[in-house]
C-alpha cells in the first residue's frame, strides 16, 4: 500500500484562504440581519400607520394610537438593530410612521473602520390613508348593489 504524503503547501494555502471564507460568511450573516430588520421595520411601520388611520376622533387620538402601536410592534421583533427610534407624521389624509436604527458591526469586521462608521443605518417607513369608515361602508354597499351581490 502506498503511503499518502501531504505537502506543507496545503496548510499555507488553507491559512491564506480561511480568513477570506470566514469574512464572506460573516458578511452574509450581517446582511441577513440587515434585510430581516429592514423588512420588520417596514411591516411594523405599516401596521402602526394602519392602526392609527382607523381612528377618527382627532389628531391627538391618532397620534396616541400611532405611538402605542409603534412602541408595541417594535419592542419584540428586530434581531440586531439597536437604538431604534420612531417618528410619526399626520397629515390631513395620511398617517406616516418611520423607524430608524443602527445595525452595529464589531470593529474591524468587513473593514467598516475605513468608512468611519461603526454600523449600518436601517430604516423602515409605512403610510396609510385615513378613511371614514361610514363612508367606506356606504361605498361598499353601492358596489354590492351595482354588481347584484347584495342578497
Amino acid at each position: 500500500m502506498k503511503k499518502i504524503r501531504f505537502e506543507g503547501s496545503y496548510t499555507v494555502e488553507a491559512s491564506l484562504l480561511f480568513p477570506f471564507i470566514l469574512s464572506v460568511i460573516v458578511f452574509i450573516m450581517y446582511m441577513s440581519f440587515f434585510f430581516h430588520d429592514r423588512c420588520v421595520m417596514n411591516q411594523s411601520a405599516y401596521q402602526a400607520a394602519l392602526r392609527a388611520s382607523r381612528v377618527k376622533t382627532g389628531d391627538n387620538a391618532v397620534m396616541g394610537t400611532a405611538e402605542r402601536a409603534a412602541n408595541e410592534l417594535m419592542n419584540r421583533t428586530v434581531l440586531a438593530t439597536s437604538d431604534v427610534t420612531h417618528s410619526i407624521d399626520i397629515s390631513g389624509s395620511e398617517v406616516q410612521v418611520r423607524y430608524e436604527g443602527t445595525l452595529k458591526i464589531p470593529a474591524g469586521v468587513l473593514f467598516m473602520d475605513i468608512y468611519g462608521s461603526d454600523g449600518i443605518k436601517v430604516s423602515g417607513k409605512g403610510c396609510a390613508k385615513r378613511k371614514d369608515p361610514v363612508k367606506f361602508i356606504r361605498q361598499c354597499r353601492v358596489v354590492e348593489k351595482m354588481t347584484g351581490t347584495d342578497k
